[in-house]
């Protein structure tokens, strides 16, 4: 299954990319289509690949206190797995998909070898990824903050 660059340009952080440098990355992208249900990533596994969602819906979870507790939604023109671009590793949460979904993938590898040979698309495809890593901290930080505030106020009624 091949996707179009039209589809690639719509991903969020490649809208900026000249048609050129969608041609040029599309050579290194290819796709999979997941089906309700199905675990894309599974947190503490590695990771090889960038994903950047298509068409569909994903969850993404963490393991706390033997439960899965729902960190995020993605879906069409998100993407997922940027942090092992930065730190290799292994993933920080689980990935299902919610609806049947397409995904494209790139190998990390591809990735940063695109980025090097191309420095004006990839620090344009840098700059956009961490504008959207920024946005994630910050709503991650209002989440924690509230569920503090919320913990300690019964604790205080106790």
């Amino acid at each position: 299954m091949s996707i179009e660059s039209a589809a690639l340009k719509s991903v969020s952080i490649l809208r900026n990319l000249t048609e050129e440098e969608i041609a040029l990355l599309h050579d290194l992208v290819r796709t999979r289509e997941y089906q309700p249900k199905e675990q894309i990533l599974e947190e503490g596994k590695p990771v090889h690949y960038f994903y950047m969602i298509c068409d569909g819906l994903v969850h993404v979870k963490r393991l706390a206190q033997q439960q899965e507790l729902l960190l995020g939604r993605l879906g069409r023109d998100d993407f997922f797995g940027e942090i092992n671009l930065f730190d290799t590793g292994v993933a920080t949460a689980s990935v299902y998909a919610v609806k049947k979904t397409l995904v494209a993938l790139i190998q990390y590898a591809d990735f940063r070898a695109f980025m090097a040979a191309n420095p004006h698309a990839g620090f344009k495809i840098l700059e956009a990824i961490m504008t959207e890593m920024a946005h994630r901290l910050r709503h991650t930080d209002t989440r924690l903050v509230l569920s503090v505030y919320w913990n300690n106020l019964k604790l205080e009624e106790d």
